[in-house]
């Protein structure tokens, strides 16, 4: 029980020992009736609180032992341990017939004779009449109007800070004398100790709990059998751990940012992160500063979030897989190690989880990708399988084919003469990004990686939008230029799945074809390739004058070095304009009238009275022929004769 006093009346008079003449102290002391009780002073009652001490580390036990102590020794009729609890002095043990108070009697630091000692760290005694002493406040739950003596001791940590305060109080004629106040100044040396000891026990005890549980959720993260199952139990499970208000999952949808995929308590819509800037902001530049986090913070949860936020990476081996979020009540404490064991633990079961479904994915998209380029494919069997992929084969689509390239050595050292670009990167990590892209500017894209391509089937989303344009931004965004390391073809549009099996020879005849007449990486389109794309599959066995003609003009070239193939080529696609086709390949008219004479001398051509629509289609197709065949010559020779 407590006796209290209110700040403005601390300046009063003080009743305490330290004015009360020693005479009278020991006067009253001498005046106690019962004999046969061992004096306060008497090392037997410290020696047994001592002993309650060491019984256990059950801090209420322990109290409840000293309090009998305290009241026998002292014959005191109420006995209160107040402790500080955020600025204030709480109830938290009292004598038996006032245990039912505990906990629901609390006052500021400074309020009451237990108040006063808390502010001042000073001993009081009032030996009578306490309620007339100014320090003294009124409570009425605790019959304070029978307590004619009071004294208050506090209690101090190793440290120094205040722990609390032991008030006892005393009937009339019973006064507290200066040997009560100092057995109690002991015994609060002692309970301090006893306090710190329970504190100690109780942190053991909490983090064996919690490393129990980080085991158990561990066992249970790596028992999860898919991502739908583990994501929302890693939100609810760190959420409870950490007791946080809320914990939410993000993670990559593609290079440049990350998505909610599960959250304590659920929220439906989140707005996406930008990894580039969060990650670079939280992950690489070290820990975050308050205000970074706080303005995170408000983007994740809304202005005026309150908590402190903490983040953590989930990443597995150099792979960055997204973002662990939570926002605390309290402050960091233990969070931020438990939240990097968490992540660190949900990190590999997330990647092993999204292996297992990649490879899932990946041999359905195998078995579909070649169930539609065969002519006696089972249509329910197609259905069921584009069913399965989410693959609506009635809706617009266009095929992509990736496959490595490489610009010639000749090639490159006159562009490093040029440029100072490094080396293309590796077409893996190319390919990589290009699809990380492509799925998150494309829900629904099926992706095919091979051991030296990649195939894909993109659904066309409504409206007016520009597939080429989309893929072109992807790859130069994922390391690629016109020296490498890809070439990537697109189809035209594609509707049904008749329609989609042609889809994957035209985009792969634009991958290779496109790369060959440029002589550069890049994407291509099969409309881009203008008149080739009617000699693609042309038989290259097939012969006649027009062919064996040409090719006598190209032997003619590489034994004179004048381009004459080009030169006709482009005076068929001016339709014989002699002028144009001077601007055209920038010579004088005269010039190329010349070389015209020469061709058709060499080729056995009479440019006057020949079909020029079948005489263009074969210098087309002889000079895609020729390309392929440099092409094949020079991976011979880089490669030791392997093509």
């Amino acid at each position: 029980m407590t006796i209290n006093t209110t700040p403005e009346r601390e300046g009063n008079r003080l009743k305490v020992a330290e004015r009360t003449k020693p005479q009278q102290i020991r006067g009253a002391s001498r005046a106690r009736p019962d004999a046969h009780r061992p004096a306060v002073g008497e090392p037997s009652y410290l020696y047994r609180i001592i002993e309650t001490i060491g019984s256990g580390p059950d801090l209420v036990t322990i109290l409840r032992g000293i309090i009998a102590l305290i009241a026998e020794a002292t014959r005191s009729h109420a006995v209160f341990f107040y402790f500080v609890e955020d600025g204030r002095l709480v109830l938290k043990a009292a004598s038996p017939i006032y245990a039912h108070m505990e906990g629901a009697v609390s006052f500021p630091i400074g309020t009451g004779l237990t108040g006063w000692v808390a502010k001042t760290r000073q001993s009081a005694v009032i030996r009578e009449k306490a309620l007339e002493d100014p320090r003294v406040v009124y409570v009425p739950e605790l019959e304070e109007e029978q307590f004619q003596s009071l004294v208050s001791v506090p209690i101090f940590a190793r440290a120094g800070e205040l722990i609390g305060v032991i008030t006892l109080h005393a009937e009339a004629p019973y006064e507290f004398g200066r040997a009560d106040l100092e057995f109690l100044e002991h015994t609060a040396s002692l309970v301090a100790g006893a306090v710190e000891n329970a504190g100690l026990y109780d942190q053991a005890t909490a983090r064996v709990a919690l490393l129990t549980q980080l085991s158990d959720l561990a066992q249970d993260v790596a028992a999860s059998s898919s991502l739908d199952e583990l994501l929302p139990m890693i939100a609810a499970r760190t959420r409870a751990l950490i007791q946080a208000t809320s914990c939410e999952v993000y993670l990559f949808d593609s290079a440049e940012r990350m998505i909610l995929n599960a959250s304590s308590p659920p929220r439906a819509q989140a707005k996406p992160l930008e990894a580039r800037n969060v990650w670079f902001r939280l992950i690489e530049a070290g820990r975050p500063g308050a205000k970074e986090a706080h303005t995170l913070a408000e983007a994740l949860w809304g202005e005026g979030v309150t908590g402190s936020p903490l983040f953590a990476p989930l990443v597995a081996g150099d792979e960055r897989l997204g973002l662990l979020c939570v926002l605390t009540k309290n402050g960091p404490g233990d969070a931020p190690s438990v939240l990097t064991a968490i992540a660190s633990q949900s990190a590999v079961a997330i990647k092993r989880l999204q292996l297992i479904d990649w490879l899932k994915e990946k041999n359905l998209v195998k078995d579909f990708f070649e169930a539609l380029q065969r002519d006696d494919a089972d249509g329910d069997d197609l259905r069921a399988q584009a069913a399965r992929l989410r693959c609506d084969l009635n809706a617009e689509q266009v095929v992509i084919h990736a496959v490595p390239w490489t610009e010639s050595p000749k090639r490159a050292g006159r562009r490093a003469l040029r440029a100072k670009d490094g080396p293309p990167a590796d077409w893996r990590q190319v390919a990589t990004g290009l699809e990380s892209r492509l799925r998150g500017d494309l829900p629904g894209a099926i992706f095919d990686r091979r051991e030296n391509s990649v195939r894909a089937l993109l659904r066309i989303p409504s409206g007016d939008a520009d597939i080429p344009s989309l893929v072109r931004r992807a790859f130069e965004l994922s390391g690629g230029s016109p020296a490498g390391p890809l070439a990537i073809g697109i189809s035209n549009v594609c509707k049904g799945a008749a329609s989609i099996a042609r889809g994957f020879d035209e985009a792969a005849s634009a991958a290779q074809v496109g790369a060959l007449l440029r002589g550069a990486a890049g994407v291509f389109t099969y409309e881009e390739l203008g008149p080739y794309r009617y000699v693609l599959t042309a038989d290259g066995t097939v012969r006649d004058r027009y062919q064996l003609g040409l090719e006598r003009l190209l032997e003619y070239e590489r034994r004179r070095g004048t381009e004459l193939l080009g030169t006709l080529e482009s005076f068929l696609e001016h339709q014989g304009n002699i002028a144009q086709t001077a601007r055209k390949l920038y010579m004088h008219p005269n010039t190329l009238r010349q070389r015209l004479v020469r061709i058709e001398r060499v080729a056995g051509l009479d440019l006057d009275n020949e079909d020029w629509l079948s005489l263009a289609m074969a210098v087309k197709a002889v000079k895609l022929r020729s390309i392929r065949n440099a092409a094949s010559a020079e991976r011979r020779e880089t490669h030791g004769g392997g093509d």
